[in-house]
């Protein structure tokens, strides 16, 4: 019993495993920031509101991201890309058409390294790199996420001198290899969301691509609407 409880406990609350058997966790639920941080770690949404974000980590990428962007447009649906600034630098024009189609953009590091294990002034110039990058292409970065989802009081303290919020997810699991079938994965993956989730994915997996119609229709199914982070924090409760 207690086995299949630990297996299914990111389908029954909307939590990875990991946050609901870390100490640190109940100590933000104590005091009412489980959902965002008052250092602006945004972890989240509203667990009363129906809607779920879908992030895309580590593009853009030239040959998956506009797939992923046709079958947004096609379906839509918003999402959330957050860009690695080497390929904000080398692919300026698809940056600019994904916020033109109403996404909004975050960063993800300039050069995907693992940000736990810089200074802060490092990590700050991180977060520099990739917004002078932005501004070149025209477009505007709301939001950071870190490479790994690694993240500590050095990186949380850079992150608030660029006044972002630091994007963490609730829903993980995509497969990093193609699958024999998506259909698992999708359905696996879909049952682990939960209002105001926010679900990890990538615009560099064509996998990804091909199984995106599926979940999206899988969440609708279940009733889902679909918002961008920074739409995603405008529904949280006042009074968290």
């Amino acid at each position: 019993m207690v086995v299949l409880l630990y297996y299914f406990l990111p389908d029954l609350t909307g939590e990875t495993r990991a946050r609901l058997l870390s100490v640190e966790y109940w100590q933000l639920r104590m005091r009412g920031e489980h959902l965002m941080t008052r250092e602006g770690v945004l972890w989240r949404g509203n667990p009363r509101a129906p809607v779920v974000a879908l992030t895309f980590d580590d593009g853009p990428d030239p040959e998956t991201t506009p797939r992923i962007l046709e079958i947004l447009r096609r379906e839509g649906v918003r999402a959330t890309f957050f860009v690695v600034g080497v390929k904000l630098k080398r692919y300026p024009d698809l940056a600019r058409r994904i916020a033109a189609e109403g996404h909004a953009l975050g960063c993800h590091s300039y050069d995907h390294q693992r940000q736990t294990h810089l200074t802060e002034e490092q990590v700050w110039r991180q977060i520099r790199d990739c917004q002078i990058l932005a501004r070149r292409a025209g477009v505007e970065l709301v939001a950071y996420r870190p490479p790994y989802l690694a993240q500590n009081a050095t990186v949380r303290r850079a992150v608030q001198r660029w006044q972002l919020p630091l994007v963490m997810a609730t829903v993980l699991g995509e497969p990093e290899r193609p699958p024999r079938t998506h259909s698992y994965w999708v359905r696996r993956y879909a049952r682990r969301a939960h209002n105001g989730s926010i679900l990890l994915l990538h615009d560099t997996y064509p996998h990804t691509a091909d199984a995106l119609p599926e979940l999206i229709y899988a969440l609708r199914h279940r009733g889902f609407e679909f918002v961008t982070v920074p739409e995603l924090i405008a529904t949280l409760p006042q009074d968290r």
